[in-house]
């Protein structure tokens, strides 16, 4: 296969294009597409390392190979029962929401069915990814039937035509969402997405190191509406990350917001600008500093009007307190509980809450692979590497020898999802 050397010179450009850093499933993918492409061709496999570091044709077809992952409609079933429940209510007309890293679709087909059911006159939906083949298909709406996952039978007879072998979004549909191909680390704020009142950027931030995050936040936030709603994926979480954005409960589910947005800035050019570098902002303690933006002003005006187009949001609720944990017959606390109880302090920030909750599902179940990898977050917060890096590597083996039951746990996410999401942290946490 591809020399160790050339493999490194390849995994080492895309990370700095796209902030992509390589776990092994995706390093074994590189090397293997890296040669299975220079045979094709009859060239050696320097040769096509050398055409992605000069940004040639073959880096994008190096980045369709590796960014498009698995993906269904509804996922994240509680997340979205929430943004329909408690969010679109108070979204108006026109209305944008963003979806960023929609790989094959699935997600700004799901946001737009749902809003097209809301009552709200005028909305559309844009979809960004780096994969112009992911791209290519949202575009088409086109399905074959293995990729209606999650999908229910009333969406799916509202919403999809059969057209020989495939399933086909309807074009009132189709004709509502727009896909762009948008670099979330290099490139300028999308205009396409300007003024977004929603954002959903899922499963992207983890596969970035700190300062891809930042800079994926600080373009994320000087596009979307200072006063909307940003939601992440499983295991993400922005706490001691960035001061951008504040975590809130939504219903059942969170969110995050800008904090304090009616509060006046003192100057447009606080605020970042489309293709200028955003590392020079200051950063505090616990990240990036903020900059106030006006309610109802437009991003990068030097003036608010004088009435709000809606009035301002309300200030973000304080985090939820922690779960009551129910009782088995024995009267301790039971797993669903205590698990509930960690999530709900990893949601707020209480790292240490979260530790104390999942070491004892642990105890109770030492093969639950969710508590484990939950924990290993928890530990992340706490700055406690080792035992981060111990945590994830139980949960891989406990999902090594059974899954069933974080499938379950999962609510519509792939355990392959998760295999990538630990075998990544374990790359990027160096061994003791």
């Amino acid at each position: 296969m591809t020399s160790e050397i050339l493999l490194d010179t390849a995994s080492e450009f895309v990370q700095r294009t796209v902030g992509l850093h390589l776990d092994p499933a995706q390093r074994h993918r590189l090397d293997y597409w890296l040669h299975r492409t220079a045979a094709q061709r009859g060239v050696p496999d320097q040769t096509i390392v050398e055409e992605i570091a000069a940004e040639g044709p073959a880096l994008q077809a190096c980045l369709d190979e590796l960014t498009v992952q698995e993906t269904s409609f509804f996922r994240d079933p509680a997340q979205l029962a929430a943004f329909r429940r408690d969010v679109v209510p108070t979204l108006h007309s026109p209305l944008t929401v963003w979806s960023a890293g929609c790989a094959w679709g699935h997600e700004p087909y799901t946001i737009a069915m749902m809003l097209a059911e809301s009552g709200i006159a005028e909305w559309r939906v844009v979809a960004s990814d780096i994969s112009s083949r992911a791209l290519r298909q949202a575009a088409s709406g086109r399905y074959e039937e293995r990729q209606l996952t999650g999908l229910g039978e009333t969406e799916r007879s509202r919403y999809l035509r059969k057209t020989g072998d495939h399933w086909e979004i309807v074009p009132e549909l189709r004709s509502r969402v727009t896909v762009f191909r948008h670099n979330l680390i290099r490139d300028p704020a999308p205009a396409q997405a300007a003024g977004a009142e929603v954002v959903f950027c899922r499963n992207v931030l983890i596969y970035f190191d700190r300062r891809d995050v930042l800079a994926a936040l600080e373009r994320i936030a000087t596009t979307m509406d200072p006063r909307g709603w940003v939601f992440l994926g499983y295991s993400e979480s922005l706490w001691q990350v960035t001061e951008r954005f504040h975590l809130v409960r939504v219903g059942t589910a969170f969110a995050y917001r800008q904090p304090d947005p009616a509060m006046a800035v003192q100057a447009a050019g606080a605020l970042p600008r489309p293709g200028h570098s955003n590392h020079s902002l200051g950063t505090s303690a616990r990240g990036v500093s903020r900059a106030p933006v006006p309610a109802g002003a437009k991003l990068g005006s030097a003036h608010a009007p004088s009435t709000p187009s809606r009035p301002p949001a309300a200030s973000p609720p304080s985090p939820p307190p922690p779960l009551v944990a129910a009782t088995d017959q024995g009267g301790d606390p039971s797993t669903t509980a205590l698990l509930a109880e960690g999530e709900a302090g990893l949601q707020s920030g209480d790292a240490a809450a979260a530790v104390a909750a999942l070491r004892k599902v642990a105890y109770l179940d030492p093969d639950h692979a969710i508590a484990h990898f939950q924990l290993g977050l928890a530990f992340e917060l706490l700055g406690e590497s080792r035992q981060a890096r111990r945590a994830f590597s139980v949960a891989r083996a406990a999902l090594s020898r059974s899954s069933a039951a974080a499938e379950v746990a999962l609510e519509g996410y792939q355990i392959g999802e998760l295999v990538r999401m630990i075998d990544h942290r374990l790359t990027r946490t160096p061994e003791p």
